[in-house]
């Protein structure tokens, strides 16, 4: 597997965040392969191969392990990719007639749930739930793309875990929360157990068309087995990638 690892400068916005953007992470090659598949996924799956049946299977298996996304998760799970489990994977894809609210923060603070955690250690970042966002399509910042509240990953006074977040800082307009803005082909990555929420898709003419990835320790397990990530996909991926689907387990080779 290649691997482009992360600059101390993307960990140090990691940590401080909880956050970070790499714009045009995809080529334009990579992003036309993604975005026909999603497109044929999302309309019409049955005209699929069985086996391409997941918005990372198939033509758009290489997303699970793209390089950046890889050094990513060695620098912030586990070095070792072998420890690294693919958790779930949803596409989110809506425009300005979407019906239904959003606007529904959750997690945040300092928590102690394993599926949930972060911490730096001996320096080390372990964040435990990563969510991994392929944005397909240009996000205009302000106008529908993920908000988070920065640092509230790591946040003492308050816990979604005890079920004493502010009402006051959960309201869009209180001043805590950031988004961002990207060009297609971008990669959101942040830790689950930063306090955030999807928003409303207000960008007319240009729908949201997005790939949401979770990993997570091959220690742990929040999230039941999807659909779409089904024994069938995941035989049809490669040998290396579906190693990212293996059971919830502790390594036994001590030299690892």
């Amino acid at each position: 597997m290649s691997v482009i690892p992360m600059s101390d400068y993307e960990r140090f916005i990691f940590d401080l965040k909880g956050f970070i953007v790499i714009p045009s992470a995809l080529t334009d090659d990579e992003l036309s392969t993604a975005r026909t598949h999603v497109d044929r996924y999302s309309s019409d799956p049955d005209s699929l191969p069985e086996a391409h049946r997941s918005p990372i299977a198939g033509p758009t298996e290489f997303l699970i392990d793209h390089p950046r996304v890889l050094g990513i998760l060695q620098a912030v799970i586990d070095p070792n990719p072998e420890r690294v489990r693919l958790e779930s994977v949803f596409v989110s894809r809506r425009g300005m007639d979407t019906d239904r609210d959003h606007w529904r923060p959750h997690v945040g603070g300092v928590n102690l749930h394993p599926s949930m955690s972060y911490r730096y250690h001996n320096g080390r970042i372990y964040s435990a739930m990563t969510r991994v966002v392929w944005e397909l399509n240009e996000v205009v910042e302000g106008k529908g793309g993920t908000c988070l509240v920065p640092g509230s990953h790591k946040a003492n006074l308050a816990s979604a875990q005890d079920g004493d977040w502010p009402e006051t800082a959960d309201d869009p307009d209180s001043g805590v929360w950031e988004t961002y803005g990207c060009p297609p082909g971008s990669l959101v990555i942040f830790s689950e157990g930063t306090r955030h929420t999807g928003a409303n898709w207000t960008h007319e003419g240009n729908d949201r068309n997005a790939i949401l990835i979770a990993y997570n320790h091959s220690t742990v397990r929040f999230h039941e087995p999807k659909p779409c990530m089904n024994p069938i996909v995941i035989e049809g991926l490669s040998e290396a990638r579906q190693g990212f689907f293996k059971d919830v387990w502790q390594l036994a080779n001590k030299r690892n």
